[in-house]
């Protein structure tokens, strides 16, 4: 069994990949900044470890003498950075093998929205320590869950992603992945770009979620320029953040993301989920 330390642990994915790494009998650490995310980890089943990505040569003795490292981080305005700082203390410790936690728009010619940034940290990554697996997801089937209030209260979506489509992968076959990743070194090197088995438009989204929850919902695709001015102030989030997030939403709309890999079950076996099952499994997020 292998020692394992995880960044973003009490994170989506985190989350997911530190189930199953203990359910399959791994020692497994998770940075976590403290408070409720101590509580978190522990009852699952794992070693917190306080400390701040943000300021890591703050915890730099506590993130030694791991076989493999889960490295993936909030989205910020210099993640890039904050991931880079990580890199070099593990390059200047005893280089452990590396999974990140990439974003497919990393892989784009040229990549964008946060892609940006991640594209930055996987060059710095491959530049410092020879293993390592970058892992680059698509959009997230579980991102649908940001918007269940509209869906059970309004019955509809509003996101700017037009007719665009996005082959939606799930979390879960995203943990998956990287818990292979992180414990066989046969796939050090590798970039590996995870989707589920077909591209997904919101139409298709709506269509679903109608079917499954006896009532029409709806889908509002808002012109770019204007959800660039109207996101901060229906979501909360920074306008940063939001123009990523529109941008993204250009390319997929471009065709970025209908691209369909076979990835997920060549590293693990099992064919991604679909949206389908993922619905069936959420259905009472959207009902609440």
């Amino acid at each position: 069994m292998s020692k394992l330390l995880l960044f973003a642990a009490t994170g989506r994915v985190g989350s997911a990949l530190g189930k199953r790494l203990v359910a399959d009998g791994h020692e497994v650490h998770g940075v976590t900044r403290g408070g409720a995310g101590i509580k978190k980890l522990t009852e699952a089943g794992i070693t917190p470890i306080t400390g701040d990505i943000r300021n890591p040569s703050a915890f730099a003795n506590s993130i030694t003498g791991f076989d493999a490292v889960f490295l993936a981080s909030a989205d910020a305005p210099d993640q890039d950075r904050q991931e880079m700082a990580v890199i070099d203390l593990l390059a200047a410790q005893d280089a452990p093998h590396v999974v990140k936690l990439s974003a497919q728009s990393a892989g784009l010619p040229p990549p964008v929205s946060f892609g940006v940034q991640h594209r930055a940290s996987e060059e710095h990554l491959a530049s410092r320590l020879k293993s390592h697996t970058i892992l680059r997801p698509v959009f997230f089937q579980q991102s649908i869950l940001l918007m269940k209030d509209d869906i059970a209260r309004k019955s509809s979506i509003t996101v700017p992603m037009g007719t665009g489509q996005s082959a939606m992968v799930n979390i879960h076959d995203i943990a998956a992945v990287a818990a292979c990743c992180l414990t066989d070194r046969a796939h050090s090197g590798k970039t590996y770009t995870l989707t589920g088995p077909e591209p997904v438009g919101f139409a298709d989204v709506v269509a679903a979620l109608s079917d499954l929850l006896g009532k029409k919902v709806k889908y509002t695709s808002p012109p770019a320029p204007i959800a660039r001015i109207v996101m901060p102030f229906a979501t909360g989030m920074p306008r940063w953040q939001t123009n990523q997030i529109v941008d993204l939403m250009v390319a997929i709309r471009r065709g970025a993301q209908q691209q369909v890999t076979a990835d997920v079950e060549t590293v693990t076996g099992t064919p991604p989920r679909n949206i389908q099952s993922f619905f069936e499994d959420h259905v009472a997020d959207f009902t609440a």
